[in-house]
This record gives C-alpha cells, structure tokens and sequence, in this order.
C-alpha cells in the first residue's frame, strides 16, 4: 500500500481531524496547569511578604498577627512559620527565590526582604523592574 493510499484511508475515516483535537487538548491541558501553578505562586508569595514584613516590623504589627494568625504568639514562632513557608517553597519557588528567602532567615532585615520582593515581583511576572531594593524601605 503507497502512502498516498494510506493517507486518502486516514483522510476518510477523519484522522485529520482528530490530531488538531488531541494538540488542543494537550495544549490547554498544560495552560491549566501553569495557571494553577502560577494563582499558587501569586497567594504563597503574598503570604510570605506579609509574614517577613511582620517579622520585620514586629512590635507595631504583633497584635494584628497575634489576630490573624494566633497559633503565631511570638517572634520566635513567626521566625519558624517563615523557615517551615522556605522548605515549601522548594516545590514551586525559582531558584533566585530560594537564595534570597534564605538570605532573609540570615541576616533579618529590611535589606534583604526589600530584594526578596523585588525576586518574587521577578519571578512571579517575569518584570524587568529597574526598581532597586531601597524604593521599598518606609
């Protein structure tokens, strides 16, 4: 059997039709999954942002912690929840998320969480901010 035959039998049995369908679905089938990832990213992100600026800000900001999260009575246990959110965030963070949140459990300061937010901004929008870490500081 020539190709030509072969082709005229998957042209008549609707063979063509069914191979854009299946690109389709593989298609969206990875859309979707890359927008979980990313909504996942984005709502991980805002909560670790929120923790090191409490963290950072810790006297002026404890009641509204000890109100919104009360399992977190203490900066020592704010220091743990923000260690336990960095082994987390090996599963969905970029490397240079990782390096920075790790260099934030370090030194504990606003330096490092102001370039910790400028690798999240990075990471999670691909921005070539030319934003440098000091515009953050109060």
């Amino acid at each position: 059997m020539s190709i030509e035959q072969i082709l005229a039998i998957l042209g008549a049995i609707g063979i063509s039709g069914v191979i854009p369908a299946i690109v389709a679905y593989f298609i969206s089938s990875r859309k979707k999954k890359s927008d979980a990832k990313q909504k996942l990213k984005e709502k991980r992100y805002k909560a670790i942002l929120l923790l090191c600026y409490a963290f950072i800000n810790y006297e002026r900001e404890q009641t509204r912690l000890v109100i919104n999260r009360p399992n977190i009575a203490s900066r020592e246990s704010l220091f743990n929840e923000l260690e336990a959110e960095w082994v987390n965030m090996s599963l969905y963070a970029s490397d240079n998320v990782i390096k920075k949140m790790k260099e934030f459990l370090k030194v504990k300061n606003q330096s490092a969480f102001n370039s910790l937010i400028i690798t999240m901004r990075k990471d999670l929008y691909g921005l070539k901010s030319k934003l440098a870490p000091e515009i953050f500081e109060m």
